[in-house]
């Protein structure tokens, strides 16, 4: 019976020994984001959340370009005539950007000025220069970070606090009576990425993670 036992455990182990290769074959086994964690997904959740993470970081970055710099861009442009052609249509205005503008023209003060929310009054109570700076700063270090998959426990827990901040700030929000279709979910995707260490695939994060304090990572 010891014996038959023994036997009996070996085969299991190698049924498992077996699926486990097939499933590396498949190209979908096991991949580790985090050992020290224990974080582990397929391959292809983690690419997927690779992908959302650059995805992501890369609207941050064009929110930043344009705001900075007074860069603007339309998928459609109209002639004379009425008709329309679509591609990548791109213009600039130093006027409307913040630095640009010598930090004349403020990126916030239109949005500061509508909101209504409960916690409207930080923005309202900084002054514009202050909501300006910190407002570019923090959507040119969430692009940077998430493009990069660097920083990203500052990005999860800075850009989560961010969303919600601007979620009840003009809370309720004007499309559903409770969630705001992008501040909600900016932030709870935020949190997702840093969770699953999303930096560590497809991107610089383990290099990071290694050189750098445990806060910063």
């Amino acid at each position: 019976m010891l014996s038959g036992e023994v036997n009996h455990g070996s085969f299991v182990e190698v049924l498992n020994m077996a699926a486990s290769t097939t499933a590396g074959a498949q190209g979908d086994g096991p991949v580790t984001l985090d050992r020290i964690r224990g974080v582990q997904v397929t391959r292809t959740a983690a690419y997927s959340a690779a992908l959302l993470r650059i995805s992501l970081g890369l609207v941050y970055l064009w929110g930043f370009i344009t705001q900075a710099f007074g860069v603007s861009y339309t998928n459609s442009t109209t002639d004379a005539a009425g008709k329309t052609t679509y591609g990548w249509h791109f213009s600039y205005n130093s006027a409307n950007g913040w630095i640009t503008s010598g930090f004349s023209h403020s990126p916030t003060g239109a949005y500061v000025g509508k909101t209504h929310g409960p916690l409207a009054f930080i923005p309202q109570n900084f002054s514009t220069g202050l909501d300006d700076f910190g407002w570019m700063l923090a959507i040119g270090g969430l692009g940077v970070a998430l493009t990069l998959g660097i920083f990203m426990n500052i990005a999860g827990v800075g850009g989560f606090l961010l969303n919600i901040l601007l979620w009840f700030s003009t809370f309720p929000p004007s499309g559903n009576p409770v969630i705001d279709g992008t501040h909600t979910i900016y932030a709870l995707v935020l949190l997702l990425l840093m969770f699953l260490h999303a930096g560590n695939q497809l991107g610089l994060g383990r290099w990071w993670s290694e050189r750098t304090p445990r806060l910063l990572n």
